[in-house]
Formats: C-alpha cells, sequence, structure tokens
C-alpha cells in the first residue's frame, strides 16, 4: 500500500479488487453472458447504481479485466528478461519468451481471454490503453532484441519482435487449448521454433542450456518468478 494513500483512495483501490475478482469468477462460471454489473454490485455489497460510479458499462469491466491480465503476462515477460540481463541479448530475449509460455500453460483461462474473440460485442476504449498494454507484453523481447543489429536496417527491433512472436504463440495458444496433447515435447517444439526464428532472421541462437537454467530459476523461488 502507498503510504500517501488516502483513506478513500484505499477503500477504491481494495472494491475494484473485488469486482475484478468477482468478474473474473463469474466469466469463468457462466461465460461474458453470466458477467452483469448488477451480479457484480450485489456480490460485492453495492446497489448497481453505487457500481455505475466505477463503469459507465460492462464494457468498462471486461477491459479491467483484460489490463489486468495483460499486465501479469508483462510482469512475467518483464521478470525473466530482468532475471537473465547479465546474459547475452538473444538469452534474455528467449528468457521472456519462455516466461510467456510458462505463464500461459499456468494461466489458461487468462490467456485466451486476451488472445481470443471470448467478449462478443466488446469494444475496446479508444486511446488504446489494451494496445498499450500488449506491447508492454512484449516490451522486454524489444528491448533486449533492440541490442542486437538487425541484419536488415529496415527490420525494426518491433518488427523483429512481431516476427518472433508469430513463431512461437501458435504452439502455446495449441498447448493452452489441448490440441497438441497427443504430441510427445511440446516444449521442445516451442523451443524449436523460437531458435529457428532467430536463425532465420539472423539474430544469434540462446545458449544451448537456456531452457534448463530457465527452469532453474523458476525453481529457485525467486520473488519475481513469473506467475
Amino acid at each position: 500500500m502507498d503510504v500517501g494513500e488516502t483513506r478513500r483512495a484505499r477503500q477504491r483501490r481494495e472494491l475494484l479488487v473485488e469486482v475484478e475478482a468477482e468478474a473474473r469468477r463469474q466469466l469463468v462460471e457462466a461465460g461474458p453472458k453470466g458477467v452483469s454489473i448488477r451480479a457484480l454490485a450485489r456480490a460485492v455489497g453495492l446497489s448497481p447504481a453505487s457500481l455505475y460510479t466505477y463503469f459507465t458499462s460492462l464494457d468498462d469491466v471486461f477491459t479491467m479485466l483484460l489490463l489486468g491480465s495483460y499486465r501479469r503476462l508483462a510482469n512475467a515477460t518483464a521478470a525473466a528478461a530482468a532475471a537473465f540481463a547479465g546474459d547475452p541479448p538473444a538469452d534474455a530475449a528467449f528468457a521472456a519468451i519462455l516466461a510467456y509460455r510458462r505463464w500461459a500453460l499456468d494461466h489458461r483461462g487468462e490467456f485466451n481471454l486476451i488472445f481470443s474473440d471470448q467478449l462478443p460485442g466488446y469494444e475496446a476504449p479508444p486511446g488504446g490503453p489494451t494496445v498499450a498494454a500488449q506491447i508492454a507484453v512484449f516490451q522486454p523481447i524489444i528491448d533486449a532484441l533492440a541490442d542486437l543489429a538487425p541484419p536488415d536496417p529496415e527490420f525494426s527491433e518491433a518488427q523483429l519482435a512481431a516476427y518472433v512472436w508469430a513463431a512461437f504463440h501458435g504452439i502455446v495458444t495449441l498447448e493452452v487449448n489441448h490440441h497438441v496433447d497427443w504430441v510427445e515435447g511440446t516444449e521442445a517444439v516451442h523451443e524449436m521454433a523460437v531458435r529457428k526464428a532467430f536463425a532465420s532472421v539472423g539474430l544469434p541462437s540462446p545458449s544451448p542450456d537456456l531452457g534448463t537454467k530457465f527452469q532453474g530459476w523458476l525453481d529457485s523461488g525467486e520473488p519475481t518468478a513469473p506467475g
């Protein structure tokens, strides 16, 4: 808690945390149609009119859920990149990518919420807060790749990150949704996709034992471990 936080600000923050948790519960249990301002208000002990002072519409509630999930995924990729900041940039980028996969497998519902169309009729607010939140997920990868000279001066760090993302996001999505349960060694397939993507655009290959080192970091119980 912020030492300078007022009582009113603290109460508002705590209420929004409670509303977010309840909205996620309703979404998981009953889908988007099961989430309503009336049901949320009842669950947190407010009248619908009172809750409307915090959210102008149900879309605001869904935006809050999306931003929360993006933030947690961004924290995971940033923590991994920071933990490997002393290693070669390709290793730091790969560590962030491995954290992306680990978070996705540990938070399948949230991953699908932000990367699939689960909210029919939802319109993101103008100004792009969800776009900025998605960029934050990949910023550690972009930053790490910025330390490597791109093979083509017309190929920006963001484009490199998007290209690499296209290579590994697919297998992660398949894993999250159990579409490749029949394939043994999907972790190795994911690693191969990343390494081939790096090589195809002339990026250095991450260290051969980076996957083992990353798992060791997770197992160490560091407070910054993704989760």
